[in-house]
């Protein structure tokens, strides 16, 4: 059972490229939210997936292919003046927590530090902005390469939009040639906002918690 609440979870995760190099490219099948669809009741917002994926057992062929996983990248997009205030270990801290939570749901797929073959990559965006497409579909000019463990990437104001809320956007792809594969986004909104969540990290754990709740609420739906 548990191998495949973890092979399911992998259908709802987010899409884009990332390279080999780690440098973010714009895939030609994921570009605009209408690229996706809704998600269950009480699940994620939105999912994706590469064509081809279309139930457990198409998606169970896909991953048969992959024996390790990698997490290295969170990418943690605020407007501008919401951003200065963050530190490094603030950042980190985040990072690790949402990682350990995603990798509590893996049972089946060695974790390792580098690519390899066969190895897929699990990418994660945590932002507060309204953008027109999803935050790892955009290009690299907003999200640069080679983007480190304490990295904050700032998007200007005035180019988006401050929602009020915070979204989170998880992506699964091909460490060695980038090819998006599985996706998802979704939306925590309320009087907080991410900026505002971060100033305690109880609240960005708690909205952590919450959004992988909302993961492993959507993998049931895909149950054969």
């Amino acid at each position: 059972m548990q191998q495949k609440i973890w092979l399911l979870m992998l259908m709802i995760i987010t899409a884009t490229g990332c390279a080999s190099n780690h440098q973010i490219l714009k895939p030609k099948t994921f570009e605009t939210f209408e690229d996706f669809r809704p998600g269950p009741e009480d699940g994620v917002d939105l999912v994706w997936a590469k064509r081809g994926i279309f139930n457990q057992r198409s998606l169970q062929r896909q991953l048969s292919q992959y024996d390790y996983i990698i997490y290295d990248q969170v990418h943690i997009v605020l407007d501008k003046q919401k951003s200065d205030h963050l530190s490094d270990d603030e950042i980190i801290e985040i990072k690790k927590y949402f990682i350990n939570q995603l990798k509590s749901l893996n049972t089946t797929l060695r974790v390792v530090e580098q690519s390899q073959l066969k190895t897929l990559r699990v990418t994660v965006a945590i932002t507060n902005v309204q953008t027109p497409n999803p935050i790892l579909a955009i290009t690299s000019s907003v999200l640069p390469v080679g983007l480190g463990i304490s990295t904050i990437s700032k998007v200007l104001t005035g180019e988006h939009t401050n929602v009020g809320s915070a979204s989170m956007e998880i992506l699964i792809s091909d460490a060695i040639t980038g090819e998006p594969i599985i996706a998802a986004i979704d939306r925590r909104a309320g009087n907080k906002d991410l900026g505002t969540m971060i100033d305690s990290s109880d609240d960005i754990k708690d909205a952590i918690n919450w959004w992988v709740k909302r993961l492993s609420l959507t993998l049931a739906q895909y149950k054969a």
